[in-house]
Parts: structure tokens; sequence; C-alpha cells
């Protein structure tokens, strides 16, 4: 797990408004919310590779996964984020 300090900023990733990111960048899933994601990449993964988006997960105590889009140019994390919540996976 990288060692970033705290920065303060708020994420919105999930029903309750978030919470404070320690990973600037970074989203904070749960585990479902990153079983999800992982469906949405697979369902997207030719549009992805085709405009050479990777994405990096890193994960503590296998209770939260911290997910960031290298490149989002096309694609936000708050995009794919929203795509899941409306079942559009």
């Amino acid at each position: 797990m990288k060692n970033i300090m705290h920065n303060g900023t708020r994420t919105e990733n999930n029903q309750y408004g978030g919470d404070y990111n320690m990973y600037e960048g970074y989203k904070k899933l749960t585990e479902d919310e990153y079983r999800k994601f992982e469906a949405w990449i697979q369902a997207n993964n030719h549009k992805l590779y085709d405009n050479k988006i990777a994405y990096e997960v890193c994960w503590k105590e296998k209770e939260y996964y911290y997910v960031k889009l290298l490149d989002e140019n096309i694609y936000t994390m708050s995009d794919i984020l929203l795509d899941i919540h409306q079942g559009l996976v």
C-alpha cells in the first residue's frame, strides 16, 4: 500500500457522501462496489483498450479497495461509478 499523506479531499463515491480519502486521486470502494467495478471493466474492456486507458488498484485489509484511472480524458471514475449505480453494466 502506498504511503500518501492525507490531503483532506472528500470523495463522493458512495450513497453516504463519501469519506476523507488518504489516497489522492483514488476512489474508495467496498468489496461489493469493487466487484461491480470489475464487471463494468469487463463489459467495456474493448473501449478502454482501444483508448489505452489503464487503472490502478490498492487495497487495505481486504475491506476497501482504492481505484484510480490513469487517464481520465475519455472516462472518469465518477462516470464509471454513475454507470454502475444506474445499472448500466
